[in-house]
């Protein structure tokens, strides 16, 4: 009854899958601070992790995808989202990377993965890194990220805060 009632919930008016507000995910430091990036340079590329999630619940959590509400501010052009391991990046940072800098450990791995399960009680191996390219001066900042997740046969949708004040170099 319980799978009966699960499935009907998750169905729209219309027979298609329709998601739930969640309360399954944390997204930790990444989602409790502001972050500052204030060295964008016009013209160049950057990498910006959205919140490392943690599984709150008992179950497994399948993660089937992660976005920026609303999109990047303006000035900033989206390139693309990647999904990443923290072991291919030696864990997990805070804040913009520039793309093909020395630190960069995230430009030349391949994405291996679009969705990825995280163990109950556990922080994820995997995050959702989005690439951007610096078109303009940018005034307004990110302040939500939508998770999109799957429990059993039910699909959930969560928004944490993922404020990002991202600003051009001084001159």
């Amino acid at each position: 009854m319980a799978a009966l009632t699960a499935w009907l919930v998750s169905q729209g008016q219309d027979g298609k899958a329709t998601s739930q507000d969640g309360h399954a995910l944390d997204g930790g430091l990444a989602s409790q601070a502001e972050v500052g990036s204030d060295g964008l340079q016009i013209g160049k590329e950057y990498w910006l992790n959205l919140p490392q999630v943690t599984n709150l619940s008992g179950e497994p959590v399948t993660v089937l995808k992660a976005r920026i509400v609303g999109g990047l501010p303006p000035g900033l052009k989206l390139i693309g989202y990647k999904v990443v391991s923290t072991k291919d990046t030696d864990g997990y940072g805070i804040g913009g990377l520039e793309v093909q800098s020395p630190g960069d450990d995230v430009t030349g791995l391949p994405e291996r993965t679009d969705t990825f399960t995280v163990k109950s009680h556990k922080p994820a191996d995997w995050y959702q890194t989005v690439r951007f390219k610096v078109t303009g001066p940018v005034t307004d900042d990110t302040s939500l990220c939508r998770f999109w997740y799957q429990q059993g046969a039910v699909k959930y949708r969560q928004d944490l805060q993922c404020v990002n004040q991202l600003r051009l170099a001084k001159k």
